[in-house]
């Protein structure tokens, strides 16, 4: 980040973030971030070749541009798939099918009681059809991991929010949909504490074993109380589950050295784990906390431990110590990934974060984070120190990344932050560069998918769309090739990817898609509407290796496949009039990528037209449309924004 925006930062008002003594630094709302790529090279573009301490050399790709069309999974109102880590969502077995699941909700009722995991499968040839509702048979669960069995079965694991511990649905076969739920299985049910509600899974299965990680959950509100072990709150905990036996023989551990002179607190999905055969690999981590691996070699027995991006100033101490040091100090964000390749080395993949010590409001010690970080981090066993291995990408070249800043703030009707929120766009702490989900082929050839922001890709609240993009190395993670961009949206939401762990000749990926900038279980503002309840869309891509290699997947958001929303490149986007309903007049912001000329049509329900009008050539950027409502009868009409290529309908109602 340039020295300039580290001052901009620091002379802004603090804004209250989070729980844990956490607090964001605020970019000011009126100008555009600068993000310096000083450790990035392009190809074919003058810009500074500097290069952090340690990191490899990093090249984005802008040759040919290619995009690949997506295969629609499911639907779901549902529209937060993790916290930080995308886990284990998405398999490759060896005879080339594929399962996949994600959190689904077929409706969207307050509190989601229909919430379960969705579930699809291709058998080589096709998907299944019509998977939106959840695969469970009772409970309302969420945040599943897919795993295949030594005996062909596949078991997803699924947290149950309520009252702990993880619904166990398994099918006959691979590919199955008649699925059978048994459990909460792992729900800490102790005599010392009957109320302990461990959530948010991460399993994967191997030699007859399945090996889970999670966090417990507290509320006061629930009268779930806090669970300190070794002095860590909700401490992130190992289970291992005989698959024979159908019991635990290992419950809820606590891994050797994971206490508080490491660790002040756990948090939900600030882990991953991965297994091949009788290796298994942990690894923690958390905004303003070590990345911390875990190794066995035992099938999960025991244990070594490997720092693997170590912070000076660690557990309960660290607030207090930040704020004598007065520096700014690297660290994670929370999203993580962590991969065994065939040589039985651990890769550990996280976005990077950055903090600072402080005081709060009330004088007492804290730490304030800088949202605008934009580097992807890679560490392989016998790394001295992790190198970058992914960012975001400079489309419009001028050396910066220029990225509003809704991207990771929320403004209201009146453009202020509202006090209940965090940000338009963002995932909780998780920094502009996020969520790693990585896996490798027979070659050795490394993959990893990520989500960032693009620049010139904006909705009409002026938060930047993101998409998913893919960096790539062929020498073990000693250097990097990319950002490739994937998705290539433009105008849509691509957030929460997970590829399957294993490559053929295809990365194979999944991404949830939608119409706004963020999730509206985070960020949505209900005096502004600023991210309504919409339904989200579970998309998989299969992306050729060779392109990947060959460096054609480009980056540029040109020539860009239509998509699941009937757009193309050119597309506007129009957003719910407000107020609505209405009596007299009401506005609609619209979004426009290019200069357009644009027609207003309002119909009644049966489809005749009742006003028209010729809004004239409106540049690219944001303009309100008012609709006159004044000589319209009471009941529900239709209004239309058309331009030459694209049209959006949407409802209103006039009183």
């Amino acid at each position: 980040m340039k020295k300039t925006l580290l001052t901009a930062l620091c002379t802004t008002p603090f804004l209250l973030f989070a729980q844990n003594q956490m607090k964001e630094l605020p970019v000011p709302k009126a100008i555009d971030v600068k993000v310096s790529a000083e450790h990035l090279r392009v190809t074919d573009n003058e810009i500074p070749l500097g290069h952090m301490p340690g990191s490899s050399v990093f090249e984005q790709k802008t040759k040919k541009d290619k995009n690949y069309s997506s295969v629609l999974l499911g639907k779901t109102y549902y529209d937060l798939q993790t916290n930080s880590s995308p886990g284990r969502r998405i398999v490759l077995h060896p005879d080339g099918t594929i399962s996949a699941v994600w959190t689904a909700s077929p409706d969207a009722g307050t509190g989601y009681p229909n919430r379960g995991t969705g579930y699809n499968f291709f058998d080589g040839s096709t998907w299944l059809t019509d998977r939106d509702n959840s695969i469970e048979t009772a409970g309302r669960t969420g945040w599943p991991s897919i795993m295949l069995l030594d005996d062909g079965r596949e078991r997803i694991l699924a947290h149950e929010a309520g009252t702990g511990g993880f619904i166990a649905t398994t099918n006959s076969a691979k590919g199955s949909t008649d699925f059978t739920s048994v459990g909460p299985i792992l729900d800490d049910e102790t005599e010392v504490n009957v109320n302990r509600v461990p959530i948010w899974n991460r399993s994967v299965a191997s030699n007859g074993k399945i090996h889970t990680i999670a966090n417990y959950w507290v509320s006061e509100d629930a009268n779930v109380p806090l669970v300190i072990i070794n002095g860590v709150a909700s401490p992130t905990t190992y289970s291992r589950w005989d698959v024979a036996g159908d019991t635990a023989d290992i419950s809820h551990s606590i891994l050797p050295g994971f206490d508080s002179t490491r660790y002040e607190s756990g948090a939900g999905d600030r882990y991953a784990i991965d297994s091949r055969d009788s290796i298994v690999a942990i690894l923690i981590g958390g905004l303003g906390e070590p990345v911390s691996l875990w190794k066995s070699t035992d099938n999960g027995t025991s244990w070594t431990y490997t720092d693997v991006d170590s912070i000076p100033f660690k557990g309960p101490r660290k607030n207090q110590e930040l704020i004598l040091s007065g520096d700014t100090v690297n660290t994670n964000d929370g999203s993580l990934d962590v991969m065994i390749d065939a040589n039985g080395d651990v890769h550990a993949f996280y976005g990077r974060g950055r903090i600072l010590g402080g005081l709060d409001q009330s004088g007492d010690s804290s730490f304030f984070f800088f949202p605008a970080q934009t580097a992807l981090m890679h560490w392989k066993e016998g790394d001295r120190e992790p190198k970058i291995a992914g960012t975001a990408f400079d489309q419009n070249g001028n050396g910066e990344l220029d990225i509003n800043a809704e991207t990771f703030q929320f403004l209201d009707a009146n453009n202020n932050v509202p006090n209940n929120l965090l940000s338009a766009a963002r995932t909780g702490s998780t920094s502009l560069v996020t969520m790693p989900s990585a896996s490798v082929d027979a070659e050795g050839n490394l993959f990893v998918v990520y989500s960032a922001p693009v620049e010139e890709a904006v909705h009409f609240l002026n938060a930047n769309f993101r998409d998913i993009f893919v960096s790539y190395s062929t020498d073990g993670g000693a250097t990097w090739n990319g950002p490739q961009n994937i998705t290539k949206r433009g105008t849509a939401e691509c957030n929460f990817p997970c590829v399957a762990k294993v490559t053929n000749d295809f990365l194979h990926l999944i991404w949830q898609e939608d119409a706004t900038p963020g999730t509206h279980l985070q960020n949505h503002s209900a005096s502004a509407g600023t991210h309504p309840n919409d339904v989200s869309y579970i998309n998989y891509a299969a992306v050729p290796v060779t392109d990947i290699l060959n460096n054609v997947v480009g980056t540029e958001l040109t020539n860009v496949n239509e998509g699941d929303f009937g757009k193309d490149a050119e597309v506007f986007v129009v957003s719910q009039n407000q107020p609505n309903p209405f009596t007299s007049s009401s506005e609609v912001i619209i979004y426009l990528r290019d200069a357009s000329q644009l027609t207003l049509t309002v119909t009644d329900l049966l489809g005749n037209i009742v006003n028209t009008g010729d809004l004239g050539i409106l540049t690219r950027g944001n303009h309100t449309v008012t609709i006159d409502a004044s000589t319209l009868s009471a009941g529900m009409y239709f209004y239309t924004i058309a331009s030459e290529k694209n049209s959006i309908t949407k409802r209103m109602q006039v009183n």
